[in-house]
């Protein structure tokens, strides 16, 4: 996970949520934006046991969330 930045994670957010019309998608990727910003802000916590697996879950989220919109763009 050392390769993941959290930082480009909620920029890719804010790509999506200026891109996406519908209101509640909208909502889901503010609210995952929210969530990279906080990982951002506790980074030293990422050392913690589980952290990584939690990095790892909310990275598969966004992966996710990222593929439905920008299908959902064309």
């Amino acid at each position: 996970m050392s390769s993941l930045d959290p930082w480009s994670k909620a920029a890719e957010c804010d790509v999506a949520i200026a891109r996406v019309a519908d209101p509640e998608r909208r909502i889901v990727l503010e609210s995952l934006r929210r969530l990279w910003i906080e990982v951002c802000n506790s980074l030293a916590l990422v050392d913690q046991p589980g952290q990584v697996d939690q990095l790892s879950t909310i990275d598969q989220i966004h992966m996710e969330l990222m593929a439905v919109c920008r299908t959902a763009m064309h």
